[in-house]
């Protein structure tokens, strides 16, 4: 019995690898088989594989992330650097301009009384008024013309012991006698609130040209030095029957101004 049931055995494995080989010849039935067995363990590797690959990039990606923030600190504080630098030196040499620019004024009116003071602050609008830091305790009083540069920015409108404010001369309360540089023609120099001046004269003629130059004029009981440039004529603004208007600038911007010069007297 077992003899028989063992030739059976023997005689279905036979016909059954005879099978194969022959469905392997027809159909190349194994690799078939082996496609369908081993794919889904050959995507599962792969798509661990690539995973770790990923991670790997992510990583990478992060880390160079990092590194370029870090980098990016590190331009912007040596830009600060640069820049406070850059400043520094620029006021260094504003600060040598003003002092040669000073001697130059002064060698130039050797019995101008001459009162360095500098800038603490300036105030709104448009910077027009300085906070300066000498006071009556230095002789400074209302009405003062104060100078920067060899050219009359603004006058004393207000005085402390120990400080003063100037009101620049584009302010509408200052009104300053001048006259064309080089003439006889005087006249009333107003300011606006704004950067532009206007210059009336007491005639329905004048021959005036764009860019001529006006200076203080010698008026009695006033406290400004005669001769010192003050602004320069832009255009004809109107004509009327009593006097002709120009419009003109200060020769001195103010919002550049870190040091003045009171002028106490001669």
């Amino acid at each position: 019995m077992f003899s028989r049931t063992k030739k059976k055995i023997i005689f279905l494995t036979l016909i059954f690898s005879v099978s194969l080989l022959f469905l392997n010849y027809k159909f190349n039935i194994y690799n078939r088989i082996g496609f369908f067995v081993l794919s889904p363990i050959y995507l599962f590797s792969e798509w661990a594989t690539g995973l770790g690959t990923f991670s790997n990039n992510l990583s990478n990606i992060v880390n160079d992330n990092v590194n370029l923030n870090k980098e990016i600190e590190d331009l912007k504080k040596q830009n600060e650097e640069l820049r406070l630098s850059y400043a520094l030196m620029l006021k260094d040499i504003q600060n040598l301009y003003e002092e040669k620019a000073f001697q130059n004024f002064k060698a130039q009116n050797p019995k101008f009384k001459l009162l360095r003071a500098l800038v603490l602050y300036r105030t709104e609008p448009f910077y027009q008024d300085l906070i300066i830091n000498v006071g009556s305790n230095d002789g400074v009083k209302i009405g003062m013309p104060v100078i920067s540069d060899g050219c009359i920015v603004g006058l004393i409108s207000d005085v402390g012991p120990n400080f003063s404010k100037v009101s620049y001369i584009g302010d509408k309360s200052v009104k300053i006698p001048v006259k064309l540089n080089g003439s006889n023609l005087y006249g009333i120099l107003e300011g606006t609130g704004s950067e532009q001046l206007v210059f009336s004269v007491p005639s329905v003629f004048a021959a005036i040209h764009p860019l001529e130059v006006l200076v203080t004029a010698s008026v009695p009981s006033s406290l400004l030095p005669p001769n010192i440039p003050v602004a320069k004529i832009m255009t004809l603004r109107e004509v009327g029957s009593l006097n002709t208007v120009f419009t003109a600038v200060p020769i001195k911007q103010i919002q550049t101004v870190n040091e003045v010069w009171v002028y106490l007297g001669s």
